[in-house]
């Protein structure tokens, strides 16, 4: 494996398990996405649906041997993302956060009134990213049936 591929995998599961973490203390755009949809299962169960699949899905690609099946989670998830973003319930640029006091059910109030493309943006980067840590997960694995090199057992097991 290729020392860029690496590093992308380091930094493709390392950024998912961050967002992951971040849908349990914030949950803004699962919270607009309710508000505009009107359809309150967004928030907290599909936010933290998500949370999870991404923390899964970062570990996954942080360890070798499911890190094709990591990368595959990731990029389904972010296709999901940015499908929500090109949907009129989200849009590509969404309130940075919600006003002080802001409750469920919420209205137009309740989310600021600044807006940013950057989580449409890394949802973008991040499928591309995805991508490219799935091809080459899927470089490195040996055919079915191929003999197994000794040494690169030895250091799996630990010999």
């Amino acid at each position: 494996m290729s020392m860029l591929n690496r590093l992308l995998s380091v930094a493709l599961g390392l950024s998912l398990i961050s967002a992951g973490i971040a849908k349990f203390t914030t949950g803004h755009v699962f919270q607009y996405i309710e508000f505009k949809s009107g359809i309150d299962i967004f928030h907290p169960f599909v936010n933290n649906l998500t949370g999870i699949a991404e923390i899964l899905a970062g570990a996954a690609v942080l360890y070798r041997p499911t890190r094709l099946v990591g990368a595959g989670g990731a990029a389904a998830l972010m296709v999901g993302a940015i499908g929500f973003h090109l949907s009129p319930w989200l849009g590509t640029s969404v309130p940075t956060g919600l006003a002080d006091g802001a409750d469920s059910p919420w209205d137009a109030a309740d989310f600021a009134t600044t807006t940013n493309s950057t989580s449409f943006v890394l949802a973008i980067v991040s499928l591309v990213v995805a991508a490219s840590v799935a091809r080459g997960a899927l470089r490195t694995r040996k055919p079915a049936g191929s003999p197994v090199d000794a040494g690169r057992l030895d250091a799996l097991v630990g010999i």
